[in-house]
């Protein structure tokens, strides 16, 4: 009854509200099944990475890239709780330049 509970604390604010309404509207399925990745991309599909990257320019109201990586950084948690996808701090750099590819 001693054991202290491991609390994480994230700044959710809008999120869960937009990414559940790009899950309603099938974006990441959309994306990946007309934008199809070449065989060297790893880890989250180019559907997730531009749903977030999407998600954060509507929460955050700024498109430019430098901010994505310590967005996704800083609400690992929610994302992955969110998405449902593997979401890894490694996945946090390659947003960046996953986004860069996509666009």
């Amino acid at each position: 009854m001693n054991e202290i509970p491991n609390i994480i604390t994230e700044r959710v604010d809008d999120i869960p509200l937009l990414l559940q309404q790009m899950q309603q509207m099938d974006l990441p399925t959309l994306i990946d099944t007309h934008f199809p990745a070449h065989g060297n991309w790893y880890g989250l599909s180019l559907g997730w990475v531009s749903t977030i990257w999407l998600s954060s320019i509507l929460s955050r109201g700024d498109h430019r890239l430098v901010h994505v990586e310590p967005w996704v950084a800083n609400r690992l948690f929610t994302l992955q709780t969110v998405t449902g996808q593997a979401v890894e701090r490694l996945d946090s750099p390659m947003i960046g330049s996953k986004v860069s590819c996509a666009i």
